[in-house]
């Protein structure tokens, strides 16, 4: 089965620069420039462009799609990520996988697609002052980016780990449930973190 590639089809028609190429200063025009490509940045980007608005993504790393990813971890982490996947929490004890390339953590991520949960909406409004984003408000959001990204639950039987911990929550009557994934046509390789050489994630 053929492998459709939006990137190389999109450079067909895309202003893109390479910082990393550029053999003099160039000056861009824009309304909004984001800073990041990844999930925020390009949602948002993707949303003012829809209004009318002229966007200027920057991003540190570099683009890539399918025709790149080759599942080699040595490859793969040394330039998808930041710190060639070196970057850690101040005190060195948690190791932050943060994507370093156009479409940041969403094109090395795991796919799996959370609503912001309620206590965590409430923790904001009662501790930062966030307003207008409580449940019923982001609600329409949450479906909007649902079916634009084609986040449902994943449809392909839990592998042994998974099962065991399926069993374990029911016996113990913790609740579960299948994680919703940004995918479509995945080929279900496993091989989440180092980019998807199938183009299935919406990153």
């Amino acid at each position: 089965m053929p492998v459709t590639d939006p990137i190389a089809e999109g450079l067909a028609c895309w202003t893109t620069y390479d910082g990393s190429r550029l053999d003099r200063d160039i000056s861009l025009e824009a309304d909004i420039a984001i800073v990041g490509s990844g999930a925020g940045g390009a949602t948002s980007a993707e949303i003012l462009s829809a209004a009318g608005f002229k966007v200027l993504l920057i991003e540190e790393g570099p683009l890539r799609s399918s025709r790149d990813f080759d599942m080699q971890e040595s490859r793969a982490y040394a330039s998808l990520y930041q710190e060639g996947i070196g970057r850690t929490s101040k005190d060195g004890a948690i190791t932050i996988l943060q994507g370093r390339a156009v479409g940041g953590s969403t094109l090395v991520n795991w796919t799996s697609s959370f609503r912001t949960p309620v206590p965590t909406l409430e923790h904001w409004a009662r501790e930062h002052a966030v307003a207008g984003h409580d449940e019923a408000d982001l609600a329409p959001w949450f479906e909007r980016i649902e079916q634009r990204l084609g986040i449902e639950p994943w449809a392909m039987a839990p592998n042994a780990n998974n099962q065991v911990i399926r069993d374990g929550c029911a016996r113990l009557g913790y609740s579960w449930a299948v994680i919703p994934r940004n995918v479509r046509g995945c080929w279900n390789l496993g091989y989440c973190g180092m980019g998807c050489p199938t183009n299935a994630k919406q990153s």
